[in-house]
């Protein structure tokens, strides 16, 4: 059993990256996730692949929000006093077609 623990199929590798089976497949698919395809029915991973994906990625996805939060601007800005909006009068609708005669 000891010998099997290192790999894994596509629906285990599924459960760890807590992706669907269509996700996962597209990552094996287009070469993100390095995969073993036996055929058409078994796919195997190495359990230590699918970790250093989601590390790898993980790293890269840290590293894009920290650009994007160094590319902002962060000096304070100077507190504006709330003023309320200036509330505009409207004309009272005509309602004298809702009237009925003699009522």
């Amino acid at each position: 059993m000891a010998e099997h623990e290192d790999t894994i199929g596509i629906e285990d590798a599924a459960v760890m990256l807590r992706l669907g089976l269509d996700a996962t497949r597209e990552l094996v698919d287009t070469g993100q996730l390095p995969a073993l395809r036996l055929n058409q029915k078994h796919t195997v991973l190495l359990r230590e692949d699918v970790r250093d994906y989601i590390r790898e990625e993980g790293r890269r996805q840290a590293e894009q929000r920290r650009k994007a939060a160094t590319g902002k601007d962060r000096t304070p800005k100077p507190a504006t006093p709330a003023v309320r909006p200036k509330l505009r009068r409207q004309a009272a609708p005509d309602l004298r077609a809702y009237e009925t005669p003699g009522g």
